[in-house]
């Protein structure tokens, strides 16, 4: 950890106190150090102390920032991306507030998606679940069969039409230049689930010790391992079914009904569709549809810490690292990227750093993303935690170093690293980031380790956080 920094100013004789000088300028030098190690530097050095409340700062980020002979005021600007923080001046302070989400206005396209749903006969079908996949956009339709979806910001979605007794349906949706949509759909039947209407748990009964073995698998592939992970839980295990084969030591999960899960450490009820389990061995592969739905916080301090939670779980995820890709603020926001061949024994050089223009190309309605064998992330504003060191593959295989035999650390944690491998060639990107092609491309690491306990919507924006 480096920290330095040189103050130069001119100096104005002024009444009693010092004044803001917007050509006061700084030379500085932080290289992963918390917020507050930046502020007592730069009151240790200056006339300037700062002012805030301890809880409004992003928990547990680094920050790598640098100036050569920069104005205060846009070396504070700088510093301040993505914290949902602003500053004022009054007198010899800087004060320090949180940005309330309706204080901005973000200026997007917005667009509706609207319809009715029926039923097989052609019906008007009530209290069908219609959804964007994995954002918290969602409505059920009314006596009439109508439904209206709004305030959708540009980009590709899956929307899904599901109700008890019927077929899952799915439309891929894509809309750039606002405006309404419309999208009917008429369920059909699912004669397998209405054979299992009556929900209850013989296979609990018939083997319930095989049954809940299975069962911790499939819980610890599919919430995590996180810290936040111990805050989630099923609420309806009993719909799920496994087959298992002992050969090939392959375990599948089947769940007719929408696995309910609430995680009460970002303050979500996710519903999730499941449409495929198997863990082979090593290779563990599952997909399937998610809504999520905000919690209601039992208290100001429930919901402040929703918040700082759901923050630390975007900053560094796969969904960050796409938006400042396109944004243009890869490094900004503390990303480095890297061009390696292999896995085996692979280590991160300076002369394999990549820039966003050598992997990104802008095509006109959509992005390319396109490099050839593995791209390694670097995010330098967060520590790995101790826990993935201790629990995941990745890291016993890549950072063996690090851990002893018996699981001491014997090192302290670097940064997070996540690797990107591509499937089938390039892939696309919508103009909001979100990857058109959910299966042309895999990724390693640190991503791959944080589960559905550590997912925020696609949705999803830290300053406009309405909960």
């Amino acid at each position: 950890m480096r920290a330095s920094l040189f103050f130069v100013t001119t100096f104005i004789v002024l009444s009693c106190f010092c004044q803001f000088r917007k050509n006061d300028r700084i030379s500085a030098d932080f290289d992963n150090v918390p917020l507050e190690v930046i502020f007592d530097s730069l009151s240790a050095q200056t006339n300037y102390f700062f002012s805030y409340n301890s809880n409004l700062l992003p928990k547990g980020s680094l920050y790598y920032i640098k100036a050569e002979n920069e104005p205060i005021d846009q070396f504070l600007s700088r510093l301040f991306v993505g914290t949902g923080l602003k500053y004022s001046f009054f007198k010899d302070q800087i004060i320090l507030n949180y940005v309330e989400p309706e204080q901005v206005i973000k200026k997007k396209n917005f667009f509706t998606i609207s319809g009715t749903v029926s039923d097989d006969t052609g019906q008007p079908l009530s209290s069908a679940n219609i959804f964007l996949d994995g954002t918290t956009i969602g409505a059920s339709s009314d006596i009439d069969g109508n439904y209206k979806l709004e305030s959708i910001p540009p980009g590709y979605y899956n929307i899904v039409f599901s109700h008890v007794g019927y077929e899952n349906a799915v439309y891929q949706i894509s809309e750039t230049n606002g405006g309404a949509r419309i999208q009917n759909h008429k369920m059909e039947l699912d004669l397998d689930q209405l054979e299992e209407v009556e929900v209850i748990s013989n296979r609990i009964r018939r083997n319930e010790n095989s049954w809940l073995a299975h069962y911790m698998v499939f819980k610890k592939e599919m919430i995590g391992l996180t810290e936040k992970a111990d805050q989630c839980v099923i609420e309806n295990p009993e719909v799920i079914n496994f087959t298992y084969d002992s050969e090939a030591n392959s375990l599948h999960a089947f769940a007719q009904y929408p696995l309910q899960i609430r995680n009460d450490a970002l303050g979500y009820r996710v519903s999730y569709f499941l449409e495929s389990f198997k863990k082979e061995n090593d290779d563990l592969r599952f997909r399937g549809k998610m809504r999520f739905r905000n919690l209601e916080p039992l208290s100001g301090s429930e919901k402040r810490e929703w918040k700082r939670n759901r923050k630390e779980c975007y900053y560094g995820s796969f969904n960050h690292f796409k938006q400042t890709l396109i944004d243009g603020e890869l490094k900004k926001a503390g990303f480095r990227i890297y061009h390696v061949r292999n896995l085996d024994n692979f280590e991160i050089r300076k002369e394999d750093e990549l820039e966003a223009s050598d992997i990104l190309v802008f095509k006109g309605d959509h992005y390319e993303l396109d490099f050839r064998n593995f791209l390694v992330i670097e995010y330098r504003k967060e520590k790995e935690t101790e826990n993935f060191l201790r629990n995941s593959g990745f890291a016993n295989i890549f950072y063996a170093d690090q851990i002893s035999e018996n699981g001491v650390l014997i090192k302290e944690p670097g940064h997070q690293i996540s690797i990107i491998r591509l499937l089938r060639g390039s892939v696309r990107l919508d103009l909001s980031g979100e990857v058109m092609d959910r299966f042309g491309l895999t990724t390693y690491g640190y991503w791959s380790w944080e589960r559905t306990a550590d997912l925020v919507p696609i949705n999803y924006d830290p300053k406009f956080d309405n909960l």
